[in-house]
């Protein structure tokens, strides 16, 4: 028969000090795991309690120009949003787009301007005033106005350029944007030019850092390379403000602030520059081995006078020009900013280091010479036999180099001559009566191409 405690002596029972338990101790003897599931629990609400204030902290530096928020909860998590979705983009360019119309134009560029071997191409242009607008042409070199449009004025240097264009009742003018927050990712609008017109998109840019460039006084906005902006586009906000102007920059794009853009137009209408000059040299960048010959840290190297030039008999080939007019020339885009706005008749003082010697030179800048009415074919060929002719050299503004020739290309076509020798180019293109042109065909390495020789 079992025995239990109430068969048990007193004296007995408690010599064995049995323990007492009670239901609940009995209970906690299978049930190991409650203790640590009641620490995980108090942990978890330590940690969320902890991102909710850490998150909101976040968002009060991120955003402190906006109120705090009694529930801080959905408003941080409202800010911390990717973006706009797609249909609240397309509204936002939809009105954009009835807003914008009156400013926007589409300029076509003529054959000439858009080099040998560029695709025809339009431009776009900001209307500023009833009959001007302000657009940015291509840097190439003698570049012409955009069909049936007159300049009235251009920077050399930059490719802005104000035209006149047919004339409607002046809209308002276009008010610029101003920058609060530059490291704030953000969507603008861009210009895109189409044979239709001139139409808007979404474009997501990243922080607008400042960077310098001796083609603007001001600085500008450097923007990656993933933007997918593209030079001579308009960029606006979607109310409408102008942003401004994107260009290349380096080997990257920026955005010419819409600001300095306004005011750099009202310099060129106050102050058109005159007819270009050149003092008749051609320069290279100052390479870290020239620098240990010649001594110089910076500026470039004169590669060639011309002999009818102001430099002529003052400069000579190897000398290194450190300073125009007292300012360092670090980069050669200084030296080409400050050639390209150099107008006939403007004296310039330039350091020059020739030979170990530091000098100043000063010079007056001329017109360039008027060119000869018969230009020469400017050509060193050599026989290809039964394909053609090579081009070993080509002239400076010859006939062949106007017509974009470069050194080789191979000449498989003239006229009506195909595989020509040597003597035959030259002879086709000097029988022609001046004024006239030739169709020539050019393989340039895996491309072909349908060039013209003017006479």
């Amino acid at each position: 028969m079992p025995r239990s405690r109430a068969n048990i002596p007193a004296e007995i029972d408690s010599a064995y000090n049995w323990p007492v338990r009670s239901g609940f101790q009995k209970a906690m003897e299978f049930s190991h795991y409650r203790p640590r599931v009641s620490r995980e629990t108090r942990l978890l609400l330590t940690t969320g309690v902890l991102a909710v204030a850490a998150l909101w902290v976040l968002a009060r530096i991120r955003f402190p120009e906006l109120p705090a928020a009694p529930s801080p909860v959905p408003s941080v998590l409202s800010q911390l949003a990717s973006g706009p979705q797609y249909d609240d983009l397309a509204s936002q360019i939809a009105q954009a787009q009835t807003r914008l119309d009156p400013f926007l134009l589409a300029l076509d560029m003529p054959p000439a301007a858009r080099g040998p071997l560029q695709p025809p191409r339009r431009i776009v242009a900001l209307r500023l005033r009833d009959d001007l607008a302000v657009t940015l042409l291509p840097a190439w070199p003698n570049v012409l106005a955009p069909d049936g449009i007159s300049v009235q004025a251009t920077d050399r240097a930059s490719g802005l350029t104000v035209v006149r264009v047919a004339g409607q009742p002046p809209p308002a003018p276009p008010v610029p944007w101003t920058l609060r927050r530059a490291r704030q990712p953000r969507y603008l609008i861009a210009t895109d030019v189409s044979p239709l017109g001139v139409s808007l998109r979404p474009a997501f840019v990243g922080s607008l850092d400042p960077a310098e460039s001796p083609q603007w006084a001001e600085p500008l906005w450097a923007v990656p390379a993933q933007s997918g902006l593209v030079r001579g586009s308009f960029l606006f906000t979607d109310a409408a403000e102008l942003v401004g102007l994107a260009i290349e920059h380096g080997s990257g794009l920026a955005i010419v602030p819409g600001g300095t853009l306004l005011a750099d137009v009202e310099r060129l209408l106050e102050r058109p520059s005159g007819p270009a000059g050149a003092i008749g040299v051609e320069v290279q960048p100052l390479t870290p081995a020239l620098s240990a010959v010649t001594g110089a840290s910076v500026g470039v190297v004169v590669t060639w006078i011309d002999m009818e030039g102001a430099a002529n008999g003052m400069l000579r080939a190897g000398d290194v020009i450190e300073a125009v007019d007292g300012r360092a020339l670090v980069t050669r885009d200084e030296w080409d900013a400050r050639m390209a706005r150099l107008s006939a008749g403007d004296r310039l003082t330039l350091g020059v280091r020739s030979r170990g010697e530091v000098r100043e030179v000063v010079l007056v800048a001329s017109a360039p010479a008027a060119q000869p009415a018969a230009r020469p074919l400017g050509l060193t060929l050599r026989g290809r036999p039964g394909i053609g002719s090579e081009v070993v050299r080509v002239e400076r503004v010859s006939a062949a180099d106007l017509a974009g020739l470069t050194a080789g290309d191979l000449i498989t076509l003239i006229g009506e001559i195909a595989a020509p020798t040597p003597a035959q180019i030259a002879r086709s293109f000097s029988s022609m009566p001046q004024g006239q042109r030739v169709i020539i065909a050019v393989t340039r390495a895996d491309t072909h191409h349908v060039l013209t020789l003017d006479r």
